[in-house]
């Protein structure tokens, strides 16, 4: 098990498992199979469409991870693939599968911390995706655990950090 003691040790961590699981066999696998889908004589989402391709690989993450908390009085820290094989996690985990998910098919991320109305500390954790991938003008929520489509930011936010992962 690995503790961390502050915010930065958390997202290290994180960073670290979305690093490793992108270039895992089964995440590539995981995003392939949510981008390769046929409609007909079309692929549902077409190429170069960006925008498109996040929301549905944020879609496929809801559709085939629950939401779930971690151990009562432990905050664990799942990679990717293991996230993939138990079909839970919380918002780290789900962080982790999402960023080491987009980096494999070529995105950008960054990790957002927040903390929001009253909470006494940072205690969500979400990505946001550079678009176009290429040469990012504009970067968007990626947080697989809230009921919302991609794009959407929690309401009440009031202080975030944001942290790149190369």
């Amino acid at each position: 098990m690995t503790t961390v003691s502050s915010t930065d040790d958390r997202v290290e961590l994180i960073a670290k498992n979305i690093q490793k699981g992108r270039i895992d066999p089964s995440v590539h696998t995981f995003a392939a199979m949510a981008l390769a889908q046929r409609c007909g004589d079309q692929w549902c989402i077409q190429p170069r469409d960006w925008a498109g391709e996040v929301q549905q690989l944020g879609r496929a993450i809801q559709d085939r991870v629950r939401y779930t908390l971690d151990t009562y009085n432990i905050d664990t820290y799942r990679t990717p693939a293991r996230t993939l094989q138990m079909a839970i996690g919380d918002c780290d985990d789900m962080a982790a599968l999402g960023g080491a998910a987009l980096q494999a098919i070529g995105y950008p991320i960054r990790i957002k911390v927040i903390q929001m109305n009253g909470q006494s500390d940072f205690h969500h954790i979400y990505l946001m995706v550079g678009l176009p991938p290429h040469d990012p003008q504009n970067w968007i929520a990626f947080d697989p655990t809230q009921d919302t489509p991609v794009g959407a930011e929690p309401t009440g936010i009031i202080d975030s950090i944001l942290y790149n992962v190369n």
